[in-house]
């Protein structure tokens, strides 16, 4: 039987998402983020669905992320967003992923490897306008890339930057932002360049910031349905995509008194009924929930109790009398009237939605469901390849015949 651990990813409402954007954009392009899995969703099934939704691009933040797409008939394009080594270079030229720019020495050598296959490469220059994280200095970008147009082997395809604090109550420094961006494009325009595909608004600048749509927006958050700030909620009619739930699987009477779980966090007030559940940390129910979380069981709230472990977590039933061996627990999403969000839960631990998301492990098993039906699941695997794993065994079987009549190394001998 298959562990009862599952995290479902609504497709329909990854559709409605888009099309709440578009809503808001226009005809301008979306590039959409998907990194980190998909926000933890599964990448590969939602850029599909996203493919499907009219999404016009990707953007990840890894060569392993973009190969991985491609590997999985991702053809549209794919921006890498970070900083790529000049190890990645080939790779990124034989399967036409888009890297960042955020330094010229990366440009030239960018270059001088697709010049020598005959090529110019396509690249988006990171501008920064005040994350200091990467890019180039708005103050001396213009210049920069002017230069950079001009190498033999590289097509400036896109321009971009990334907001700091657009999630801030102040919005003053994230207009800022766009002012600095804005004039790095002028000059730019005065210098005679053809712009390319200029993007910078994130989840919170689309909701927010509707000066920084420019040619296209670059959302994340919210096309899983999740914002940042509730006070976002009524700006887009915005559905959460993942749900996740469990089931009861062991269920025990505790007398009034008793400490519970590791470290005796929590001692028992009353008589009470304590329920186990398979889900812990490592599936990404994080131990910040630690006698802090609830759950849903029967259509009501249960608070977690003790601390939450790697692979299970208790939680109190006593006022869910008629809870039982095998129920359905909901971590996240709806039961009959009651709901308990991802936002929620991560306000309870000062966390972001983000962290929660990204945090459901890989033993956790997805299905997607599309019109109702699951339509693909992806079961719990081993991160070895199966073709790998079998060259490991081969190989340390031969090595063990090979010194079965040789005598024992000394520990530390070389």
């Amino acid at each position: 039987m298959p562990r009862p651990t599952v995290a479902r990813i609504d497709l329909d409402a990854l559709a409605h998402n888009v099309a709440a954007i578009r809503g808001l954009i226009g005809q301008r392009k979306i590039c959409a983020a998907v990194k980190a899995d998909a926000y933890g969703h599964g990448a590969p099934v939602i850029c599909h669905a996203l493919s499907a939704a009219g999404v016009d691009m990707f953007a990840v933040a890894m060569t392993e992320e973009a190969m991985d797409l491609r590997a999985a008939g991702i053809r549209e394009p794919i921006i890498l967003l970070t900083a790529v080594p000049t190890e990645d270079i080939d790779v990124i030229l034989d399967n036409v992923i888009t890297p960042c720019i955020a330094e010229g020495g990366f440009a030239a050598e960018l270059s001088a490897r697709a010049a020598g296959r005959g090529l110019r490469a396509p690249a988006h220059v990171n501008v920064d306008t005040g994350m200091h994280r990467l890019g180039l200095d708005w103050q001396t970008a213009a210049p920069a890339i002017l230069k950079m147009s001009r190498l033999a082997g590289l097509r400036v395809t896109g321009i971009f930057s990334h907001f700091a604090c657009a999630d801030a109550d102040d919005l003053a420094f994230s207009r800022q932002q766009v002012r600095r961006f804005r004039s790095v494009l002028s000059q730019l325009r005065r210098a005679g360049m053809e712009l390319p595909f200029i993007h910078m608004a994130n989840s919170n600048g689309v909701l927010r910031l509707p000066e920084a749509y420019f040619d296209g927006v670059r959302p994340g958050l919210m096309l899983y349905g999740l914002c940042s700030r509730q006070d976002l909620r009524s700006v887009a009619d915005l559905r959460p995509v993942l749900s996740m739930r469990t089931r009861i699987c062991h269920r025990k009477r505790v007398p009034r008194g008793e400490k519970i779980g590791y470290g005796h966090t929590f001692t028992t007030w009353r008589d009470s009924v304590i329920a186990t559940l398979p889900v812990g940390y490592h599936d990404g129910f994080i131990r910040q929930f630690s006698n802090v979380g609830e759950v849903l069981v029967r259509g009501r709230r249960a608070p977690v109790v003790g601390r939450v472990c790697m692979d299970q977590t208790l939680i109190d039933v006593t006022d869910v009398p008629e809870a039982r061996l095998g129920d359905e627990v909901v971590i996240y999403g709806r039961q009959h009237e009651q709901y308990v969000s991802v936002e929620e839960m991560a306000a309870r631990v000062e966390r972001i939605p983000y962290e929660l998301t990204c945090a459901v492990g890989r033993r956790v098993r997805r299905e997607f469901v599309l019109n109702g039906v699951v339509v693909v699941e992806t079961p719990f695997r081993s991160v070895v390849p199966d073709a790998a794993l079998g060259r490991i065994l081969r190989t340390s079987a031969s090595s063990s015949d090979a010194g079965s009549d040789q005598k024992p190394l000394e520990r530390g001998a070389a």
